[in-house]
């Protein structure tokens, strides 16, 4: 199910902007996070929900990482940006926004770190392709990469988006998807 809203032309182009990283759980998704700062020093990782931030603050804490390597959308400036590539912790769940941040930053090529656990992903049923995907074989660190995967992500926040009458701000995505998301 999560994979079937391929379809429509309202598309924001978004695959030239985000490559996204889909792990199926959020262990995966931190082991690569984890790698990545370990391999990159300069990489700025950018995190939409304080829940978020504060988390993975924490993480990077406790693997002797720079918490300054982590910011907040709405902290961040160009003075950050300067000799940094830019990676997400997550996805912003309405696509405007991510594509607003994007525009006004020049930024391209910038991964995205999720994972179907999230809430995002589960609003589009993760949950009922995990077994086809652990069927596959798919490993906890092997994340799912493709354009395909960048525009079904995108054809759900565009559907999600258009849940929304007013946005309510929230300190998490969970938060947000159960403030914001009203399905009649």
């Amino acid at each position: 199910m999560m994979f079937n809203f391929l379809s429509g032309k309202d598309n924001i182009s978004n695959d030239r902007i985000f490559i996204d990283k889909v792990f199926i759980h959020t262990k995966g998704k931190i082991h690569a996070i984890l790698e990545l700062a370990k391999q990159e020093s300069n990489v700025l990782f950018i995190a939409w929900f304080d829940e978020t931030f504060n988390f993975f603050s924490e993480i990077f804490t406790n693997n002797n990482l720079e918490e300054n390597l982590i910011v907040k959308a709405d902290q961040f400036s160009l003075e950050k940006l300067q000799n940094h590539s830019i990676s997400f912790l997550e996805h912003y769940p309405l696509p405007s926004k991510e594509m607003e941040f994007a525009e006004k930053w020049n930024l391209k090529n910038c991964k995205v770190f999720s994972s179907m656990d999230e809430p995002l992903f589960k609003h589009f049923g993760s949950e009922k392709m995990l077994p086809l995907i652990k069927l596959f074989g798919m490993k906890e660190n092997e994340p799912i990469e493709h354009s395909y995967v960048t525009q079904s992500i995108n054809k759900g926040q565009l559907k999600i988006s258009a849940l929304v009458s007013i946005e309510r701000i929230a300190k998490s995505q969970e938060e947000w998807m159960n403030k914001n998301v009203i399905i009649s």
